[in-house]
């Protein structure tokens, strides 16, 4: 007679299969995030492809870059010259956003009420999907003017003004009444001349005078937003305007900041946020005055700096205006963020 009785597994075998289950999910989730991370970083760099792109059919039709930071008086600020729009809504109509574009009263503030269907969109190809909190991101702050609730989107990317960007609003010799023009103040000027990367105030920057090369020259980088805890998070990097700590970057400070120095308060940002960051593994992407883009490593050659503060070593500043005590080295990040130091750099040096 055949017997019925059929054998099954036993805890220890059992053990081990779960065991060997566990080392080979072990083996495989790193790959597995690889791969999602390599997808991630494909699609920033993308993304920071349509910007250039953006940016050099922009120049196409208009024989510049967009200005770095417009100001113009709006009776919302008692007509002073104020920042206005960042280069991103500058370009609307180069990212086909073309109803986004005929919504913006470029002769109102960004921050007017009457924009405020503008700043309040947001742009997927702004967003690095590796700082996957800045998807969608927007916030209602408060009543601003004649705004009834300011609303804001964010963005991942942010355009080059060079080795540092001096803020005017903090100079209170530089707050200029309408309609005297804002070169009336000597002070706005030097600090708006000081200023030695594409993006700038008030001064469009054509093809031309990029003397250093357009192949080595910065024109965007990312930042990684999600880098902050979640109140500080929202006073950094709105998309619709122009300031410093939104949509402009400088290279004051070492790339990816926040593995070297403390998040100390600078001039009108931090020094977190004030040079390039991303979430991608030993570096960020920056996308170049032709049009390239590059993965910039962290070990890429700056300048020395103070451990404690971040801030570089031989670099003084007096009301705005920074000067380099002589003998002062500056690196390679240095370089390529200056679109007229007349540096040398090679590719192999990045």
């Amino acid at each position: 007679m055949r017997s019925s009785f059929r054998r099954g597994f036993t805890l220890i075998e059992l053990l081990v299969v779960i065991a060997i289950i566990a080392v080979l999910i072990a083996l495989l989730l790193p790959a597995v995030q690889s791969a999602r991370e390599a997808a991630r970083r494909a699609q920033c760099i993308n993304n920071l492809k349509q910007v250039a792109l953006a940016a050099h059919n922009y120049n196409d039709q208009n024989q510049t870059f967009p200005v770095g930071s417009p100001f113009q008086p709006d009776v919302m600020f008692g007509y002073y010259w104020v920042e206005d729009q960042s280069t991103f809504v500058s370009m609307l109509g180069q990212f086909e956003q073309q109803p986004l574009y005929n919504a913006m009263n470029f002769s109102r503030s960004i921050y007017s009420g009457a924009n405020s269907t503008v700043y309040a969109a947001g742009l997927a190809s702004l967003w690095c999907p590796s700082d996957g909190q800045i998807i969608g991101k927007r916030l209602a702050l408060y009543p601003y003017g004649d705004n009834p609730m300011l609303t804001v989107a964010f963005t991942s990317y942010a355009g080059c003004a060079g080795t540092w960007f001096p803020e005017p609003l903090l100079y209170g010799d530089c707050w200029v009444a309408y309609p005297a023009s804002w070169s009336s103040s000597s002070h706005f000027v030097s600090l708006a001349q000081e200023v030695n990367g594409v993006y700038r105030y008030n001064y469009a920057t054509t093809i031309a005078s990029i003397t250093d090369g357009t192949s080595n020259t910065f024109l965007y980088s990312e930042r990684a937003n999600g880098l902050f805890s979640q109140s500080e998070s929202v006073c950094f990097d709105w998309w619709g305007d122009a300031v410093s700590s939104d949509t402009i970057f400088t290279t004051l400070y070492p790339i990816n900041a926040f593995h070297k120095v403390p998040n100390i308060p600078d001039e009108y940002s931090y020094s977190w946020v004030e040079s390039p960051s991303s979430f991608h593994p030993g570096g960020a992407n920056f996308a170049f005055a032709d049009g390239s883009v590059h993965f910039i490593k962290d070990s890429i050659s700056t300048w020395a700096f103070n451990p404690a503060n971040g801030y570089p070593t031989g670099v003084t500043q007096t009301n705005g205006i920074f000067t380099l005590v002589p003998g002062t080295q500056v690196g390679v990040f240095q370089m390529l963020s200056t679109r007229a130091g007349n540096e040398v750099v090679s590719s192999d040096q990045y």
